[in-house]
């Protein structure tokens, strides 16, 4: 009894030190490097050959998932930026939105930073509106209003307050058009469907000038953020297929929190590279078909409660070339997304196209992947095209 006792006590104190590695270190890689000291040190500590077994077997477990973490990591792409130091003035620029999850901090001015080793990428202010959008330039009381929906590539990561697509596209009209950046880092079409089925936007169809289209930017990392598969969304709009139309049932954290077997499916695929892989094209296919409908719905959505038309600006490799940046989906995936959007009637407008004959170092930032005040301005151009008189 006394030995089980003790056996207890440092099986006890190996796990904290478990758990507090785990807390503490980088990586589970590391973390599985500490599990296998740990497991050999209860080999030597604990009294008793099953004891002792089971503290051997644990080792070899760590063992074989750090291996497997390793191969599974080394597999995966490298993501553009993930050498950036990204500092923002204020930090929190952003707030808690019981509706979106979150959404940009009103009235706010914020100085972004962003550096590579000793080099300035950029650095810029971002100005924001007392109503939580991004300041465009102004328009007449009775202009017409053109919607901008998006993520970081809408809101204009690195660039000026001039020279975001929404802003180029005010200037391009001869700022006779009001143009309204409603575009957040980090978002992606759930979070779309839902701020125009709550009635975000309403109040632009009250306005004297009419909201003549609605226009969005859609790009492949859209696929996995639908699905709430980023550490930043917990509290972000959770939908589901039902019929072939998103449902909204609540929030990625509601739903984990529910279900625990997603939940620990979710924070393994968070540490370990190789569960993230198991099952991985089953979960692509079924973010492919809500992605899919969340779009047809923001489609259906514009249509009926703002009285306007969607288009959807993409950035996506939908055919051999250019290569892009395809997130974690094949080619044959990516193009299959683009052809049912263009069988659906979506109205789509390729970037790719807009950039032959175009430097590639004038496109994006460098080092950053986001679009460039070029190609934003190459987009404004095309979208007065097809959509002012």
């Amino acid at each position: 009894m006394v030995g089980t006792r003790r056996n207890l006590w440092v099986a006890a104190g190996l796990l904290a030190g478990l758990a507090t590695g785990a807390a503490l270190l980088p990586s589970a890689t590391w973390v599985c490097g500490l599990a296998v000291v740990l497991g050999l040190a209860g080999v030597v500590l604990l009294r008793g050959d099953r004891w002792r077994s089971g503290a051997l077997l644990a080792s070899a477990l760590a063992v074989a998932v750090g291996l497997l973490d390793l191969v599974a990591g080394w597999m995966a792409p490298v993501p553009i930026g993930h050498d950036i130091v990204r500092t923002f003035e204020p930090k929190a620029w952003m707030l808690d939105d019981p509706v979106l999850g979150y959404r940009l901090r009103p009235a706010t001015k914020v100085l972004a930073h962003f550096t590579r080793g000793p080099e300035t990428l950029f650095r810029v202010t971002y100005t924001i509106n007392p109503d939580g959008t991004r300041a465009t330039p102004e328009a007449p009381a009775d202009a017409d209003t053109y919607l901008f929906l998006g993520d970081s590539f809408m809101f204009g990561q690195g660039l000026a307050d001039g020279e975001t697509l929404p802003a180029q596209f005010a200037q391009a009209n001869g700022f006779k058009v009001r143009a309204v950046n409603f575009a957040v880092p980090g978002y992606a079409p759930n979070q779309w469907v839902r701020a125009v089925e709550t009635g975000l936007f309403d109040a632009l169809a009250r306005r004297p000038g009419k909201v003549k289209a609605v226009v969005t930017w859609i790009i492949p990392h859209h696929l996995d953020r639908v699905a709430g598969e980023q550490e930043w969304l917990g509290a972000a709009p959770r939908y589901v297929v039902e019929g072939g139309v998103p449902r909204h049932t609540g929030s990625f954290t509601d739903n984990r929190l529910g279900n625990p077997l997603e939940g620990l499916r979710y924070l393994a695929s968070g540490q370990l590279a190789f569960v993230k892989a198991i099952g991985q094209r089953q979960r692509q296919d079924e973010q492919i078909e809500l992605f899919i409908a969340l779009m047809l719905r923001l489609q259906t959505l514009a249509r009926e409660r703002l009285g306007a038309p969607l288009i959807a600006v993409y950035t996506w490799p939908d055919r051999p070339e250019p290569s892009g940046d395809r997130a974690s989906f094949s080619q044959p995936q990516l193009v299959a997304v683009m052809d049912r959007l263009r069988e659906k009637g979506l109205p789509l407008l390729r970037v790719y196209d807009l950039m032959d004959g175009i430097d590639p170092n004038l496109v994006t930032i460098p080092h950053d992947g986001h679009p460039s005040a070029v190609t934003d301005r190459l987009i404004a151009g095309e979208l007065k095209r097809r959509l002012v008189p």
